[in-house]
């Protein structure tokens, strides 16, 4: 006869719906933080999972533990994708936890394990051999140009374990967030933001999330990302991850701005700059402000980086500060790698790149002192130049000298907007995954449900399984009933074995449905109404087969006739 409701939800147990495993916590390297052992078992058990947590919060830790386990378990190889320099630091920081992970620079050099490259090598190995893939610093997905974003989807579209890893999100970035969702199989990009976001007429090419959708939005982020910014956020101790202070000096060159462009104007400068008068005022003010820059640093013995933005200021800094080294886009790979090293281990004192060069991943917690010879409208390149020595394990206080010309000043002021909006997105992200709490706690679906019931004059209400609590409504009382069920296996709502969304398959779910059904026809007054509000579902790859759009609203009404 047909299983009952009872011995259903007891096999569902069995299939709990994610394509990872579980790990002991013995397994794991023991000098994890507790937060770090939690996020790997969590990821671990995903199978496909981002880490979204700030500098120096031990994030390659995590995924080489993470690595170390896909390997082990699958019998497979594990790759991870690392920016410039970071290969040789990724392998170093895994010996410390015990694990051996290989720095290549080709394909011929893989050994069975784990391999660490640049993501500028990857077009030197072979996709298909490895069963998991980890994208260090994993924003680089809206860097790099679509063709190698493109690339990575998808050559890394079949690969069964995957794990992305960078910095919390960049400020309503939300195209970040789609790019990682797409890359982990879990949503087209532009299927996640036709279902939570609006395109913002005002300001072409932007998203904003629908009011209405924001906590859905977060809950389904919160069921594949988890985000942190400190331990405390998941509720751990804070000890040790306390970071000094941050100082943004800013420091404004006065430079002639009479205009004499044709414009009619008597001055250069008011107001904010286009992209290209940005640029033609950045060439006119790079002497004045490189001078600035070598006034700044003087002759201090501390290590500095100085940061900049074109080619040209470059130039003019080289010529007036002494002893600098620097990496440009234009040197040969190896050279680059070495000048990070030698800057990294103090054979070298001053350093002269741009954030799009050095900015990803590197480890410059001996330097305290920056300079940024100039200002880009990229909040997210200045962030991530300055976390680069501003991160856990920095002991001093981190000052960053700003050096603008005072025709520059719009660029400085929307770059503070970005700021603002930046920790916004990140208060917002944060709070949705305290609320979901589902990001740890799912370990195992759990079998207990609360219920309550409260009635009062001419009305009831109920909390509890569905598919139980309406055995107790009487037949034929229900005029009217309306509810939205979960969408399949869309979301996890809950980590409660009776909550419909948590299923292993499309099958599952309507296998789980099919005893609630019954129970509505039951207790309707014949000719009386039910509505139920769901959408189409998107069909994946990854998990169906094939990409597009299923008829979810069909197969419900198949299931009640």
């Amino acid at each position: 006869g047909k299983m009952s409701y009872e011995e259903f939800l007891a096999r569902k147990l069995e299939t709990a719906p994610e394509v990872g495993f579980g790990v002991e916590q013995e397994s794991l390297p023991q000098r994890l933080f507790p937060f770090q052992r939690d996020i790997v078992q969590w990821a671990c058990r995903l199978g496909r999972a981002a880490i979204f947590s700030e500098c120096g919060t031990g994030k390659t830790a995590m995924q080489v533990s993470w690595a170390d386990q896909v390997a082990r378990r699958s019998g497979g190889d594990v790759l991870i994708l690392a920016p410039l320099a970071v290969s040789e630091q990724t392998s170093e920081e895994a010996a410390a936890f015990g694990i051996e992970v290989k720095a290549c620079r080709t394909g011929e050099e893989v050994q069975p394990g784990i391999t660490v490259t640049n993501y500028e090598r990857l077009h030197r190995f072979d996709p298909s051999r490895f069963t998991g893939i980890v994208l260090d610093e994993s924003s680089i997905l809206k860097n790099v140009m679509g063709k190698t974003k493109q690339h990575l989807l998808n050559v890394f579209g079949q690969t069964p374990y995957r794990l992305c890893c960078t910095a919390t999100p960049a400020p309503n970035d939300h195209m970040e967030l789609g790019n990682h969702s797409q890359f982990l199989g879990v949503m087209n990009s532009s299927e996640m933001l036709a279902r939570w976001f609006i395109n913002d007429l005002s300001d072409t090419g932007t998203y904003r999330l629908k009011k209405h959708g924001e906590s859905d939005f977060w809950r389904w982020l919160a069921s594949w990302a988890v985000s942190m910014t400190s331990p405390s956020d998941l509720g751990y101790s804070d000890d040790g991850f306390v970071l000094p202070t941050l100082d943004f000096l800013s420091h404004v060159v006065t430079v002639d701005d009479r205009a004499d462009d044709g414009t009619g104007e008597l001055f250069r400068g008011g107001g904010s700059l286009s992209a290209t008068a940005m640029h033609g005022e950045m060439r006119r003010t790079a002497a004045e402000r490189a001078e600035c820059v070598a006034r700044i640093i003087g002759d201090s013995p501390d290590p500095w980086v100085i940061w900049c933005n074109t080619n040209y200021e470059a130039d003019e800094i080289k010529s007036r500060v002494p002893d600098v080294v620097e990496i440009r886009g234009s040197d040969p790979l190896d050279l680059k790698e070495r000048r990070i090293s030698d800057f990294t281990h103090g054979r070298i004192h001053r350093l002269l790149t741009k954030p799009s060069i050095c900015g990803f991943g590197v480890n410059w917690q001996h330097c305290h002192d920056m300079a940024f010879a100039g200002l880009s409208y990229s909040y997210e390149q200045l962030y991530q130049a300055v976390r680069r020595s501003w991160r856990f394990g920095q002991h001093s206080p981190v000052t960053a000298h700003i050096v603008h010309a005072h025709t520059e000043s719009g660029v400085l002021v929307a770059i503070r907007h970005k700021q603002k909006e930046h920790e916004k997105m990140r208060q917002s992200m944060t709070q949705a995954i305290r609320e979901t709490k589902l990001v740890f706690e799912k370990s195992r679906l759990k079998a207990e449900v609360q219920t309550d019931e409260v009635r009062g004059a001419g009305w009831r209400m109920i909390l509890g399984d569905s598919c139980l609590e309406a055995r107790s409504i009487e037949s034929d009382s229900i005029h009217f009933s309306v509810f939205s069920p979960p969408f399949s296996n869309l979301y996890i709502y809950s980590d409660a074995l009776a909550d419909m969304g948590n299923v292993a398959s499309h099958e599952e779910f309507f296998e789980h449905f099919a005893h609630l059904v019954p129970e509505l026809l039951r207790v309707t007054i014949p000719g009386r109404l039910c509505a139920v509000h769901c959408s189409d579902l998107p069909l994946f790859k990854w998990k169906d087969g094939f990409a597009g759009i299923w008829d979810f609203p069909g197969r419900i009404i198949r299931e009640f006739e």
